[in-house]
């Protein structure tokens, strides 16, 4: 799922699309008001998207990461949080939030953290609707880049998972590979691949799912959560019953259910 279709299904709403400007090219807005360009401080180009829910509405974090600099009540989009994820290469500039940001610098976040409340905040103090900027860049340093302002990649490339399952266990144990099996960022076959497990592994998991037909679970690859499916899912038949009729695709040991089923998101 891309990080803002994971937004529209959180409630908000596409108010400025990058994708759909007059100008055929991807971030090239020109916004402008009585001959006023309002984004010639970048040449033109307003590389992100702008969405609303409602007034004081909590934004919720596309993706898990750190909160970094450039985060700060007063910046370029007024009330501004900046969230980094390494393993997706992306940093995630959130903008025109309210004052009272709900972050803090050197904070890890999880997807659906609230990172802060929907506002009409801003460098100038400028008059403007209560709405979310959310900007995309490449993670790290950018050269010559304005306090994070105008460079921004097309989101709808970037995969931030949150797909829904239909049921979930916080068991945990560990699994034996018996063949290949690709490695998903989450549980889901159409879910971006990260590698493959060889044959043999034997590996720890702390979450099983059902999804799709088939059970999953996760595990901890490169220090970074990733999802495998290790077998399909019969009617009337539980993970443990599975193992034990030889359905899944290895063999699970040391299976602790004591953490019981979580709740359905």
């Amino acid at each position: 799922m891309n990080p803002i279709e994971y937004l529209i299904r959180q409630g908000f709403r596409v108010t400025s699309d990058p994708s759909k400007y007059r100008s055929g090219i991807w971030g090239k807005r020109d916004y402008t008001v009585d001959g006023y360009n309002y984004d010639t401080y970048c040449g033109g180009y307003h590389r992100a998207y702008d969405l609303a829910k409602a007034h004081l509405a909590p934004v919720p974090s596309v993706c898990d990461g750190e909160v970094v600099a450039g985060t700060k009540q007063f910046g370029n989009f007024g009330g501004t949080v900046v969230v980094a994820n390494k393993a997706l290469g992306i940093q995630v500039i959130y903008g025109h939030l309210a004052r009272n940001l709900k972050v803090r610098m050197g904070q890890s976040v999880r997807q659906g953290d609230t990172v802060g409340l929907q506002s009409s905040t801003n460098y100038d103090n400028v008059r403007m609707a209560s709405h979310l900027h959310i900007q995309f860049q490449p993670y790290g340093h950018i050269t010559n880049e304005r306090a994070f302002v105008c460079n921004g990649i097309n989101p709808l490339k970037i995969d931030v998972g949150g797909e829904a399952y239909q049921s979930a266990w916080l068991w945990h144990g560990q699994f034996r590979t018996d063949s290949p099996i690709r490695i998903r960022h989450h549980p889901s076959t159409r879910a971006s691949a990260d590698g493959v497990l060889p044959e043999g592994t034997k590996i720890r998991f702390d979450k099983l799912f059902v999804n799709e037909g088939l059970w999953w679970i996760r595990i901890m690859v490169k220090n970074e959560l990733k999802c495998i499916a290790v077998g399909k899912k019969r009617a009337g038949i539980n993970f443990r019953q599975a193992d034990r009729a030889g359905d899944l695709w290895g063999k699970v040991s040391s299976l602790d259910t004591s953490r019981g089923k979580e709740v359905q998101r």
